[in-house]
């Protein structure tokens, strides 16, 4: 029997619900930790509302995952 190879995508899943919310959000562009801590508050109307310790934990953890990469200039985006 032939062995099947892991997919690597696996050891992701599930994602976190602020994981989730921040990747959506990032679908539209580059953005900053604060400016993602306000798009996900304004897609979930008010009931996603990260604290610090979640909102950079998760982008550091997307980071060493190779979710997402830090950019060395991001465009400041108003909402």
């Amino acid at each position: 029997m032939p062995r099947v190879k892991p997919n690597p995508v696996d050891r992701l899943l599930p994602l976190s619900l602020p994981i989730f919310h921040m990747l959506l959000e990032l679908t539209e562009g580059e953005r900053h930790g604060y400016a993602l801590k306000r798009g996900i508050l304004s897609r979930t109307q008010g009931k996603l509302n990260l604290g610090s310790g979640a909102l950079y934990g998760s982008i550091n953890r997307m980071l060493e995952d190779g979710l997402i990469e830090e950019s060395v200039s991001v465009p400041i985006r108003t909402r």
